[in-house]
């Protein structure tokens, strides 16, 4: 899958695993001590054009219908809540939703090309590299890795449906809720675990165990791709940073 669309989107292909979690790392970071609208309107549109590098348009479109999706759900139950307890319907102005929601998406825009555009491997060796402990590293490669075999589980379980003539979509998923659960969301918790097993005997059959040194052979230095996007990152966070400090706009005053 890899090899598919490494020759068409050299940009991220070319970076190495270390620079890509450093940008994640950095957006995480980011987004949680800036506040302003003015900032996290900066982090979300070149994370966008970030994630827009990947070229996987159709996955973009579903990861952010997807989110979006469970946002318009986190919202729903809220509002039920407010019915109760009034004073939870202040959280639910859209003044008090739009930086966590520019938050998430932000670190989703960044958490995605990481993960479509490294090799379990890869990976491995850069956190290794990064003297990491191996209850550490081991873990968060084997997230990084579910996530696009994770996507793939998800297409074959839509198209096995598909096949076997049942629909599944929003009005579908409403009236019936049980039946889509004992067709979707079943064989996805199923595939999900079997997926994680798939991924640590991976690991594994690498010759990965607590004090190995598997990355020790491939190690490789950050080349001028690597030097050129963290250069690039930390310009737009220290612009991040001084939008936050001289141009404080709150999300209230920006709807006047």
């Amino acid at each position: 899958m890899q090899a598919s669309f490494a020759s068409k989107f050299d940009v991220l292909t070319r970076l190495d695993v270390r620079s890509k979690m450093l940008i994640a790392a950095l957006a995480a970071v980011m987004t949680i001590a800036l506040s302003s609208l003015n900032s996290q309107l900066l982090l979300f549109t070149t994370s966008l054009l970030y994630l827009f590098a990947l070229g996987r348009y159709k996955l973009i479109f579903v990861s952010y219908a997807a989110s979006l999706l469970m946002m318009a759900l986190s919202v729903g139950f809220a509002s039920v809540l407010a019915l109760f307890i009034p004073s939870m319907g202040k959280s639910l102005e859209l003044s008090s939703l739009c930086i966590p929601f520019l938050r998430a998406l932000t670190v989703m825009n960044t958490i995605l090309p990481m993960a479509f555009t490294g090799r379990l491997q890869n990976i491995l060796n850069g956190l290794q590299q990064l003297k990491l402990p191996f209850i550490i590293y081991l873990p968060a490669a084997v997230i990084i890795r579910f996530i696009p075999t994770f996507a793939g589980d998800v297409k074959q379980i839509w198209e096995s449906l598909k096949i076997r003539g049942f629909k599944i979509n929003p009005w579908q998923c409403t009236i019936h809720p049980i039946r889509t659960t004992r067709l979707l969301f079943t064989p996805l918790l199923f595939r999900a675990l079997k997926t994680s097993d798939e991924l640590g005997i991976a690991a594994e059959l690498k010759g990965l165990h607590a004090g190995s040194n598997s990355g020790s052979m491939q190690r490789r230095r950050f080349g001028k791709h690597d030097i050129a996007a963290i250069t690039l990152v930390l310009l737009i966070c220290t612009g991040a940073v001084l939008l936050q400090i001289y141009f404080p706009t709150d999300i209230k005053a920006a709807m006047r």
